[in-house]
């Protein structure tokens, strides 16, 4: 098998002594968009790997699946909705630039108790709100509070999520690469195998995928036939990580 399956880290705030990232090429898989459909997230959660499922908080089936999640070893997540800059994001528990700061942490509190055991959180869409810093600290300041870790999916190079996160204190990692912005299996397999190769080089890789029948179809055949010299780890373990295991005795990867 070309992974290990490693525990998650939901909530464990770890020196660099015993981060348990490897010398190798680390990678973590995140599943958005779930809630919606039950069937989908339940052949998400089969594949044999510490995938790490992001549902968005209000939908139809974000109990059940933080739950199937939770049973099936996988670490959850909270994929939260935020302004866009091109797109109405039409959700209830939206974050908008328009919010009051104070009423950030509220949401954000109301959106987790729909997607309980959530260990950390990424953005959904959030063009617009990633680039507010006023709004990404007050963002922070929660997520610290409910020693959350936060994955920046990167919808805008402007995004200042990360900077407000170290300021605050929030473990935190960025998307490398989406999987299926073209959702077609030959696509999709050809995105599994440049995350691979940035994991390599880079010492570790962030993989943004969507329960589209190809990508999961691509990660079930992928995953198992991994590269010896590739683990498998969850997104929080990048998160809490990764500053400590980025490859300094290898070029990076042409942009």
């Amino acid at each position: 098998m070309g992974f290990l399956l490693l525990g998650t880290l939901a909530s464990q705030g770890l020196g660099a002594a015993t981060c348990p990232l490897h010398n190798h090429g680390n990678l973590a898989v995140i599943i958005d968009d779930l809630g919606y459909n039950l069937d989908t997230a339940q052949v998400a959660a089969a594949i044999p790997a510490p995938l790490t499922m992001s549902i968005i908080p209000g939908t139809p089936y974000a109990l059940e699946v933080a739950d199937l999640g939770a049973k099936r070893g996988k670490e959850v997540m909270l994929h939260m909705p935020m302004a866009a800059v091109r797109t109405r994001v039409s959700d209830p528990l939206v974050l908008d630039g328009q919010l009051p700061v104070a009423d950030i942490g509220q949401r954000v509190q109301q959106a987790l108790q729909s997607v309980p055991g959530a260990a950390g959180m990424n953005n959904h869409m959030g063009s617009a709100l990633t680039t507010n810093r006023e709004a990404m600290d007050a963002l922070m300041s929660e997520l610290a509070a409910q020693d959350m870790f936060f994955i920046d999916s990167r919808t805008t190079a402007e995004t200042v999520a990360r900077d407000a996160a170290k300021a605050r204190g929030v473990p935190s990692a960025s998307r490398t690469v989406f999987l299926d912005n073209k959702p077609e299996l030959a696509a999709v397999e050809i995105q599994i195998k440049e995350a691979v190769r940035r994991a390599l080089v880079e010492g570790y890789a962030i993989a943004i995928g969507h329960p589209h029948p190809a990508t999961l179809t691509a990660l079930s055949r992928a995953l198992p036939r991994l590269p010896a010299d590739v683990t498998v780890v969850s997104a929080s373990q990048i998160a809490r990580c990764h500053e400590n295991h980025r490859r300094t005795s290898m070029p990076r990867a042409a942009r």
